[in-house]
Formats: C-alpha cells, structure tokens, sequence
C-alpha cells in the first residue's frame, strides 16, 4: 500500500524494520525565539555611561558586544586602531577569528556578548599528540585560569541565524521619534542542534548567564543577560572591561535590553531528498 502522504514516503526506512519509516534517524533540533530589543534604551545607557561622547559610546556599544556597528570583531583592532576596524572587512573573514591573540581580554571584554557566545577556544591547545592528546579530549590535563574546565567549544557547537524585525534604528535618529510613533524592534532567532541540552541550552546557562564565567563575578551577558533579582543568584549588572595602562572599567547598573516574547522547540525529521527538491 502506498503511504498518500509525500512527506512520509521520503522518510527514511528504519534499519530494524524496514517495512516501517524511521521518523527519528538522522533528525535534528530547531530552537526558536522571539527576543524584542530596546535598541533606545541600549543607546541612552551607552551615551549616559560615556558622558554624551559619542566616539566613546560607540566603543563601550562595541565592547558590550564584541563587534563594531558595522560587524567587524574587536579583536581585529590587534591589526587595526578601533576606529579603522571595519574600514576593509574583505580583508580577513568577519567570523573566522579566535581570542587567543587576546589572552587578556584587552582588545574584546571576556563578558562580552560574542566571547560568552561562543569563546572559541581551541580544541586541542597547543596542538598535544599521542596520549597528550587523549588526555586533552577527555578534559583532563593543565588549564589556563580562564579556561571552561568542562567545555570545548566542539561540544557546544550550534548553526543559528537570526532575522530582524521592526525599522532600523540608528543612534543619532532616536530623539527625533515620539513614542506614539516608535516601534518594536527585535530578533527572531533560529537555531539547529543535535542536542538542545548540551547545545543551546548548555549556551544560555552556562556561557550567557553565568555570573562565573571565564573568571569574571557579578556579570552576565551584557545583551541577554537577567538583571532581575533572582533568590541564590547574584546581581549580574556588572560589566568589565579594560581601561587605561592596567587599569580596569567597571560599568555597573546594566538594564535589561533584550526581553524574550515567545519561543518553541522543534524536531525536524531527515527526509531523502532536500525540500527544495521535493515534488508537490
């Protein structure tokens, strides 16, 4: 008897029961969220903790993410001045970078939204071999003071991207707005994992929300981080960054500038063929 569902007879067969379609073999994980953003009030807070300059808020903006406003990573700026980061992004890819040339967290804050996102730290540093390297994928041997006692980055690993919505909102634009006119700004989120535990999950809790992460105390995530006081957590308003010779700025107060409005998760069942492919 032929299944009348199209979907159903490009499923792959189950190896134990051929006669039968497998639902779940070789499926994955799709996470959604809707993140609203106030994109305002993040630049009232900059411009307020940068005392109305607003060179200076563009870099505190950049610090609190790991990027300038036109995408390029803060740690470019070893090659670069800040100000001239961005003025060439074909010269080196804007994503294939790492902070081990910022081992002090100099050029990009360790609290910062794409350092806490994905720290990049290198499977197998210092490139071990033999039993060296055995040693290293099992999660024992010597560790930085910095380092995640329990997390390479290769057992984390998402595919996300995200999509905004509402009109741009650039800095110098926003007081020329009423409220009445104002509109709501955001982020639609998507992201594929084999495991959401282990992956997103493992993300939010122990990266975006950790107060202790990377040996940092009283932060979260400066974007996405909960500034509400929660029983047994500590305040996370905080944000580090360093300053001037070997001094450090301690940015204190952070408001909440990203709200979560509605998420869902979601399996996605391997087919035959791709869907672009597929007959109607």
């Amino acid at each position: 008897m032929i299944d009348p569902d199209p979907l159903n007879r490009e499923l792959l067969h189950a190896e134990d029961a051929p006669e039968k379609k497998d639902v779940g073999r070789n499926g994955t994980y799709l996470v959604m969220r809707q993140l609203q953003q106030d994109v305002g009030g993040f630049w009232d807070f900059v411009k307020e903790q940068s005392g109305g300059d607003e060179g200076r808020a563009e870099k505190l903006a950049a610090a609190f993410v790991g990027r300038t406003r036109q995408g390029s990573p803060l740690v470019r700026s070893q090659e670069k001045s800040i100000e001239g980061v961005g003025s060439d992004p074909d010269d080196i890819c804007l994503n294939q970078f790492t902070f081990a040339k910022d081992p002090a967290g100099a050029l990009c804050p360790f609290g910062a939204h794409v350092h806490r996102a994905n720290p990049r730290n290198a499977d197998y540093p210092g490139r071990p071999t033999g039993l060296d390297k055995l040693i290293t994928m099992l999660g024992f041997g010597p560790r930085g003071f910095r380092d995640d006692l329990m997390s390479p980055v290769r057992f984390h690993r998402i595919l996300r991207r995200g999509r905004e919505y509402g009109p741009e909102l650039l800095p110098f634009e926003m007081h020329d707005l009423k409220p009445a006119q104002d509109s709501e700004r955001g982020l639609h989120f998507i992201c594929i994992n084999a495991n959401i535990s282990r992956q997103f999950e493992f993300l939010q809790n122990a990266w975006i929300a950790n107060s202790r992460f990377s040996g940092l105390t009283g932060e979260s995530d400066p974007l996405l981080g909960n500034r509400e006081s929660i029983p047994g957590c500590p305040v996370t308003g905080g944000f580090t960054m360093a300053g001037d010779s070997t001094l450090r700025r301690r940015v204190s107060g952070l408001p909440q500038f990203v709200t979560v409005r509605g998420g869902a998760y979601f399996f996605s069942a391997k087919f035959t063929r791709p869907a672009l492919f597929r007959r109607n």
